[in-house]
């Protein structure tokens, strides 16, 4: 056994700690390099039944428990920095602060269990490690905890009668910190250094874990020499359309380092990567992407990632080589269809096609009674506002900007939350002046079905059959209806149109779905392009450069395209909370058109908007159904889920974020306003 420094006195109890392993949360210090990475969570000890010992359990800084996917949009969004995990866990009563590492991090936690005997002493092999590298005390006091830059797996061997336990953390699971640094540590002044891993450590990592800890092979010689495999530009672009770039960091990082692979690095195979992950939700921008696509240098000696594994990526979400089969086998089986059941696309004679019935409107040259509608906008155009006072028009039976309507009972599905809807629906009610008791054509369903599960689908139709001869159902958004969709592939997009297509037959209703447009507001909604094939209508909410708003029906496939309104976004204010801020919420209130329609090139200008502006808008869904949000709350947000500068590159994301917020603000008729320390988001 080596002496690891000199000693505090021991605490009495049936657990001895070599140092006071609890300080009060206010004074735990972790090395500098650690601190603003977005991957900090709060833990607190809790006990099972039939378990003598606690349990460390992870809680993320918003007080909820982790759980899902690690490393998913779900998670990183709630990982935050050390200060912010510090300050939650002190304020809600946790017991500590833990690390959650991610691949990109590039670090390797070592955790040592039962390796500090009653004198402090621990064993030569790890004194070697945190002898050269931070090192502290565990919670118990009983082991050591290490930290290196390198990448060591994520292994686990346990205590035993003449072994001490070791665990190594590089990408998954999560590590405490108590800042109980060891005091030889402490005297050499390692509080902020952060060894490399040394090959003293790969030896004792693969003498306690065997060969699947060590990443190297020298003698694998095609290690670093992997073959391309020389797929076209189309090719690339079907395995990437049936692979969802909302995935996890790790895979998506995979996806990147094979394109790199493939296309020896070149800006071909980052356009690919680019274009891809713009459908995403957690697309960073192409900034970001460029800085992350020049780090995916191959490293010598190590295997590297292969579009061999975006195929089996594809493969494993459904996707197939379909054979085309011979012109002789499709004939043979044309013949058994015509000498058997018949066709099933007969022809019809025109003559009875002229004698068809005229299409029915609900909002006559807007929205047809029809299967599905689909109407999109960017964040802050004010798509739910239009939506809205469409189910207002219907379900009153008055006039839209001088279009006649059909009088029928809309449903609308607020799966984005019932409190923003309701806030919305008084906003209406206040400004034109009406009683909603007089409006009984229009109801609310306030919970989110999927509309992927057949369960869901089912309640639906069950639901809107007990409401009786419904004739729009308003789903707002489909995004929230699909949650964990690949909205690029068709084996996902695919089933939704189906279970909407039996919405409509079973209860005739028009399906009239609220979607976002796509990260490229010239290309139009976003996702897979058979939904808007499949629409028999397709609406489009803009917002100009010039803060004007604009609703054009892009598509009409059975009446006229190209028609256009102008609108604005009326203020109303409802009043005031329990915490005396200020409640308001909007009205889609006609006007003038703008002076001239909108082009390919005005589109283009909208993406003038720059990424750390967008970045907000998709910050403010975060906060779910709530339209006022602080101000200092939207901006620790949106700094914590930006990635951290470079080492030794000041940190100015905080600035960044507030002087977007504010040329938001600046806007006319933009999606938000800052008024006396609340932001106010209009949709």
């Amino acid at each position: 056994m080596v002496d690891i420094g000199p000693q505090i006195p021991r605490r009495a109890g049936p657990t001895t700690n070599v140092r006071t392993v609890a300080p009060a949360l206010g004074s735990v210090r972790v090395p500098e390099p650690l601190r603003e990475l977005p991957g900090w969570l709060t833990w607190r000890y809790e006990h099972f039944t039939g378990e003598a010992k606690p349990r460390k359990i992870p809680y993320w800084a918003d007080g909820t428990r982790r759980h899902g996917q690690q490393g998913g949009p779900i998670d990183r969004d709630r990982l935050t920095t050390f200060a912010a995990a510090r300050g939650a866990a002190g304020r809600n009563g946790f017991d500590g602060v833990g690390f959650a590492p991610l691949p990109e991090f590039g670090y390797t936690f070592l955790d040592f269990d039962n390796c500090v005997d009653a004198d402090g002493h621990t064993v030569a092999e790890i004194e070697a490690i945190v002898g050269r590298t931070y090192a502290e005390y565990s919670p118990s006091g009983n082991g050591i905890r290490a930290v290196l830059k390198g990448d060591l797996g994520n292994h686990k061997s346990a205590t035993t009668s003449d072994q001490y336990g070791m665990e190594t953390f590089s990408s998954s699971g999560f590590v405490t910190l108590t800042g109980n640094i060891l005091p030889g540590c402490e005297m050499l002044g390692y509080e902020d250094r952060i060894a490399d891993v040394d090959e003293a450590t790969r030896a004792l990592s693969l003498r306690r874990f065997g060969a699947t800890a060590s990443a190297f092979d020298p003698d694998d010689f095609m290690a670093g020499r992997e073959p391309r495999l020389g797929l076209t530009v189309a090719e690339i672009e079907t395995y990437l359309g049936h692979l969802d770039p909302g995935m996890g960091r790790d895979p998506w990082l995979r996806v990147g380092m094979a394109l790199h692979h493939e296309t020896e690095g070149d800006d071909t195979g980052f356009d690919l990567w680019d274009e891809w992950s713009q459908a995403g939700h957690n697309y960073p921008s192409t900034e970001a992407l460029r800085a992350q696509w020049d780090s995916l240098r191959p490293s010598p000696g190590k295997r590297q990632v292969t579009m061999a594994s975006v195929i089996k990526m594809a493969k494993d979400v459904g996707y197939s080589e379909r054979q085309t089969p011979s012109a002789e086998e499709i004939v043979a089986q044309a013949e058994d269809i015509r000498n058997g059941r018949g066709s099933r696309f007969p022809s019809r004679f025109v003559h009875e096609l002229a004698n068809q019935e005229p299409i029915e409107w609900l909002i006559k040259g807007v929205v047809p009674k029809a299967e599905l509608v689909i109407l999109f906008g960017a964040s802050g155009a004010g798509k739910t506002f239009v939506a809205l006072d469409h189910a207002f028009a219907i379900a009153r039976g008055v006039d839209w900007r001088g279009k006649r309507v059909r009088q029928g009972r809309v449903v609308i599905i607020a799966a984005e939350g019932g409190r923003g809807v309701a806030q919305r629906v008084q906003a209406y009610a206040q400004y034109y002046s009406i009683d909603l008791r007089d409006v009984p054509d229009l109801r609310v369903i306030t919970a989110a079905p999927n509309f992927l599960e057949r369960d869901d689908i089912a309640e639906v139709i069950a639901e809107l059959q007990s409401v009786g001869d419904v004739s729009c159902v308003i789903v707002d958004t489909i995004a929230q209806v699909t949650p964990g969709a690949n909205e690029n592939t068709s084996e996902d997009m695919g089933r939704v149109l189906a279970n909407i297509r039996v919405i409509n037959q079973a209860t005739g209703a028009t399906v009239y779905g609220v979607h976002h447009a796509g990260k490229d507001l010239s290309r139009g909604s976003r996702g897979w392009s058979g939904l808007k094939a499949a629409a028999d209508a397709q609406i489009e909410v803009l917002r100009h450069e010039s803060g004007d708003r604009e609703i054009h029906v892009e598509k009409m496939k059975d009446g006229e395209d190209g028609l256009r309104w102008g609108f604005k976004l009326e203020i109303v204010d409802l009043g005031v909370d329990y915490d005396g801020d200020p409640i308001s919420s909007c009205v889609a209130i006609e006007i003038d058109l703008p002076t001239r329609k909108m082009d390919e090139d005005d589109r283009k200008g909208l993406k003038r908007r720059g990424c750390v502006e967008n970045h907000i808008l998709e910050v403010m869904e975060l906060f779910g159904d709530k339209s006022i949000v602080k101000v200092e709350d939207l901006i620790v947000r949106a700094t914590d889920i930006l990635p951290p500068p470079e080492d030794g590159k000041r940190d100015t994301r905080r600035q960044s974020i507030a002087r977007a917020l504010s040329a938001l603000s600046r806007e006319r008729n933009g999606p938000l306003k800052v008024e006396g320390g609340i932001v106010i988001f209009y949709e």
